[in-house]
C-alpha cells in the first residue's frame, strides 16, 4: 500500500496592487465648443434624438428614486439615532447603490439598452449620487443643499461623456470620442490643396481657409477601428446595437479661428473627455443644434495682443475699484515712496448706445411675454378667470336678453386654492406649437443678451488691467441686495457681470481682486486727507470743507479703495475682508500726489483704451480736484456738510418690491410705485465748477 502526500491547490493569481502612481488630471483644463452637423442625415438624427431620450428617461427615473430615497432618510430620524451608515444602506445611499439602480432601469425597460451603453449609464448615476452627496454630507463650510429635484426635458442640455484613458499606449474613450486629425480636415475641406495648419495659421485675416458644404456627410468607419481614421474631424458614439453614431465636426472657415483652432486640436494627446450638449433651436432641423464640448489638458488659448497686454500690465502701482448700480470707477497711484508718477482714473458707466439697445431688448421682451401669456390662456381657457372687463359684458348681455359671447382669451387669474396654490400645475397645460417657437426665440434673445454683456465685461476688464495693474480692492457689497431696489439700473449696466470679470481677469494676470468690508472702511464717508466727511447716498459730489478736496463721490471711494489694507486671511488663503482697514501710510501718498496735481484720467472704454472696447467714454479730463481755497460752506463737526451741493438726482427710494404710499387729489391715499433714483429720466442739476477749472 503506497501513501501518496496531497499536493496543495495552486492559490488563485491576483493583478495585485499597481506599482505605478495613480494619474491624476492637472488643474488646468480648457474647454472649446464644436458644432456638430445632423441636417444630411434624418435618420442620423432621430437616432441622436433617441439617444437623448433614453438618456433623459434614465436620469428622471434615478432622480426620482434619489428623492424618495433622501425623503425617507429624513423620515428615519429615530433610526439614525442608532447609526445612520445603517439607513444609508438599507435606502441604497451610496455611489454603488445609485449605480445598480441605473443598471436595473436599463435592464428592465428593455428598449433603454438600444439607444445608450452601460457607460453612460454609470456616468449618469454619478452625477445624481453627487445631489445626493451634497445632501447628505455638509461641504467644507458646513453647508448642505437641498433634496434632488426632478429636471424637466427643456432644462436638459448635456449628456456628461467619460474620460479617456492617459495611461494605456492605445486610447481609450467609454462614451463619446473624436475621431480625425485637424490636418485630414483641413485636407478634406480646404480651398486652397495641399494647405498645411501652420500655414491656415499665418493665413491673412479674413480670408477663408475652408469651403464646407451646407450638409456636412458623416465619414465612413475604416476597415479596422475608428483610430485609423485620419480624415475630417467626427465625434463617434460606439457600442449601440444599432450601429455607431457619427456626427460630422463643422468647424469655423475663416483664417483668424485657426490659431485658436490649432491650439485645442492639434495635439490630440491632449484630449480629455467631451461632453455632448444641445442648445435649443427652432430654425435647425428637428429643433435642437448640437455641440460636442471638448475639455483639453492644459491651459486655453490667448491671442498675441491679450498676452502682451497682460505682460505689460503695471505691478507697482496701488489700484481701488468702487463698484456701484450704473457706473464703475478706478483710482490707482504709485506704491508709496515714487513721487513721479501720476494718479489715474478711469470710469465705465452705460452709454446712450448701450441705453438704447437695453431698452430695446427689454421692448421686444415683454412683446414676447405678452404673446406667451396670450398663447397659453387661450389653449387652456379652463384654468382662468374672466377679467373685469369680461364680466361686465357678459353681465350686461345677460340682463339684455342675449345669448353669453364665447371667451376666447380670458383675462382674469388662474383658478387657485385658498392658498393661492394653483390647481392645475402649469406643466400640465397644453402648449401649442407657436407657444414653443416663442419660447426658444426668448431664450436665445436672452443668451444673446447675456453673450454681449458678457463679452463687454471681458473687454473691459482687460482696459482696467492693462492701465491700472493686476492687483485692485474693491467693497464687499451684495449685488443681489442693489437688485432689490434698483432693478431696472442692475439690468441695464449688471455690475455683477463686469466686477466678476475683473476678478476672474486679474487672477489670469497674476493678481488678485481683494474685498474690504464697508463696515471698517467706509470709504465714501471719507476724504483723502483723512477727515470724515460724511454723506447722503443722493449726494454724488465730494467736496471737503478741511482740505478744499472735490471731484467725483465714485472716484474719490475708489482711491481711498487704493489705501486699504488687510489684516489677516482666510483659510482659503485670501485676504479676509472683516480685517480691512485704511492705511494712512498710504493715505499721505495719495493725498500728497492729488494735491500736487498729478491726476489724469484714462478712458478703459471706447477706441482710445488699451484693448479697443466698442464703446465711447465721456471727457477725458480729470474728475477729482484740489482747491486749496475751499468755498463758505456750512461744515460739521465732523467734517461733512451740513446742506449737500446742487442736486444729483432724487433722493433715495424704497424697495422696489415696497409699495409706497401716494396721495391723490381725487382718491385720497392709494399704494403704487414710485420712480427710483437710478432709473430716473429727469435730468439732473449739475454743480457749478470750482476756481481752479
Amino acid at each position: 500500500m503506497t501513501s501518496s502526500t496531497s499536493v496543495p491547490a495552486p492559490a488563485r493569481r491576483t493583478r495585485g496592487r499597481s506599482k505605478t502612481a495613480n494619474w491624476r488630471r492637472p488643474e488646468q483644463v480648457a474647454v472649446i465648443a464644436l458644432e456638430l452637423d445632423v441636417s444630411a442625415d434624418s435618420v442620423m438624427r432621430r437616432r441622436v434624438e433617441q439617444h437623448w431620450s433614453a438618456v433623459f428617461r434614465l436620469r428622471r427615473a434615478l432622480q426620482r428614486d434619489a428623492r424618495n430615497a433622501c425623503t425617507a432618510y429624513l423620515a428615519a430620524h429615530r433610526e439614525r439615532e442608532t447609526g445612520y451608515k445603517a439607513v444609508l444602506a438599507r435606502l441604497g445611499l451610496s455611489r454603488k447603490g445609485v449605480e445598480a439602480r441605473a443598471k436595473t432601469h436599463a435592464e428592465d425597460s428593455g428598449w433603454m439598452r438600444d439607444h445608450l451603453t452601460k457607460a453612460t449609464g454609470l456616468h449618469v448615476a454619478d452625477e445624481v449620487w453627487e445631489t445626493c452627496d451634497r445632501f447628505l454630507f455638509p461641504d467644507r463650510t458646513g453647508k448642505r443643499f437641498g433634496t434632488p429635484q426632478i429636471g424637466s426635458w427643456w432644462n436638459f442640455a448635456r449628456i456628461p461623456g467619460r474620460a479617456r484613458s492617459h495611461t494605456k499606449t492605445q486610447p481609450t474613450w467609454e462614451t463619446y470620442r473624436l475621431v480625425g486629425t485637424l490636418q485630414g480636415h483641413l485636407d478634406t475641406y480646404s480651398t486652397t490643396p495641399g494647405l498645411s495648419v501652420d500655414q491656415a495659421i499665418v493665413a491673412a485675416a479674413g480670408a477663408s481657409v475652408l469651403t464646407q458644404p451646407k450638409h456636412l456627410t458623416a465619414p465612413s468607419r475604416p476597415p479596422r477601428t475608428w483610430w485609423d481614421h485620419t480624415g475630417a474631424l467626427a465625434v463617434v458614439y460606439t457600442g449601440l446595437p444599432g450601429g455607431d453614431l457619427v456626427l460630422p465636426v463643422r468647424l469655423p472657415q475663416g483664417a483668424g479661428q485657426w490659431p485658436r483652432l490649432a491650439h485645442f486640436l492639434a495635439d490630440p494627446n491632449l484630449w480629455h473627455k467631451i461632453d455632448l450638449v444641445r442648445v435649443r433651436d427652432r430654425h435647425a432641423p428637428g429643433g435642437w443644434r448640437y455641440q460636442a464640448h471638448l475639455v483639453i489638458l492644459g491651459h486655453g488659448w490667448t491671442s498675441p495682443a491679450v498676452a502682451a497686454a497682460r505682460a505689460a500690465a503695471p505691478l507697482d502701482r496701488c489700484a481701488g475699484v468702487d463698484g456701484n448700480v450704473s457706473n464703475i470707477a478706478i483710482a490707482s497711484f504709485p506704491n508709496p515712496g515714487d513721487y513721479s508718477g501720476v494718479v489715474l482714473t478711469s470710469r465705465v458707466t452705460i452709454t446712450g448706445e448701450q441705453r438704447a439697445v437695453t431698452e430695446r431688448e427689454a421692448h421686444k421682451a415683454r412683446g414676447r411675454q405678452r404673446a406667451l401669456d396670450r398663447s397659453r390662456r387661450a389653449n387652456n381657457t379652463s384654468q382662468y378667470r374672466l377679467s373685469r372687463k369680461q364680466q361686465a359684458r357678459a353681465q350686461r348681455r345677460a340682463a339684455a336678453g342675449l345669448e353669453p359671447k364665447q371667451v376666447t382669451t380670458p383675462g382674469g387669474a388662474r383658478h387657485a386654492n385658498g392658498a393661492g396654490v394653483p390647481k392645475r400645475a402649469y406643466r400640465r397645460d397644453a402648449l401649442s406649437r407657436r407657444y414653443q417657437q416663442i419660447r426658444a426665440d426668448h431664450a436665445a434673445a436672452s443668451a444673446a443678451a447675456a453673450h454681449r454683456k458678457a463679452c463687454y465685461a471681458r473687454d473691459t476688464a482687460r482696459a482696467i488691467v492693462a492701465t491700472h495693474g493686476p492687483n485692485l480692492v474693491t467693497e464687499d457689497v451684495s449685488i443681489r441686495t442693489w437688485a432689490l431696489r434698483w432693478g431696472r439700473g442692475i439690468a441695464a449696466f449688471s455690475p455683477g457681470i463686469m466686477l466678476a470679470a475683473l476678478t476672474a481677469e486679474c487672477e489670469t494676470a497674476g493678481g488678485r481682486m481683494s474685498k474690504a468690508s464697508t463696515w471698517t472702511t467706509a470709504l465714501s464717508q471719507h476724504c483723502v486727507c483723512g477727515a470724515r466727511a460724511k454723506k447722503a447716498l443722493s449726494q454724488r459730489t465730494h467736496s471737503c470743507g478741511v482740505c478744499g478736496f472735490s471731484g467725483d463721490r465714485d472716484i474719490v471711494s475708489a482711491l481711498l479703495a487704493a489705501t486699504v489694507t488687510h489684516g489677516a486671511c482666510g483659510k482659503d488663503g485670501t485676504p479676509d475682508p472683516k480685517t480691512a482697514y485704511i492705511n494712512h501710510a498710504v493715505r499721505v501718498h495719495a493725498h500728497q500726489l492729488v494735491t500736487a496735481g498729478h491726476v489724469q484720467n484714462i478712458p478703459v472704454t471706447g477706441n482710445e483704451s488699451p484693448v479697443g472696447t466698442a464703446q465711447q467714454e465721456g471727457p477725458d479730463r480729470s474728475t477729482v480736484h484740489h482747491n486749496p481755497t475751499p468755498a463758505v460752506l456750512a461744515i460739521g463737526e465732523d467734517g461733512s456738510h451740513t446742506v449737500a451741493p446742487a442736486g444729483q438726482g432724487e433722493r433715495p427710494a424704497l424697495s422696489r418690491n415696497r409699495p409706497h404710499r401716494q396721495q391723490s387729489r381725487t382718491r385720497g391715499w392709494r399704494w403704487g410705485r414710485r420712480r427710483n433714483r437710478r432709473t430716473s429720466h429727469t435730468p439732473t442739476k449739475h454743480e457749478s465748477a470750482h476756481a481752479d477749472l
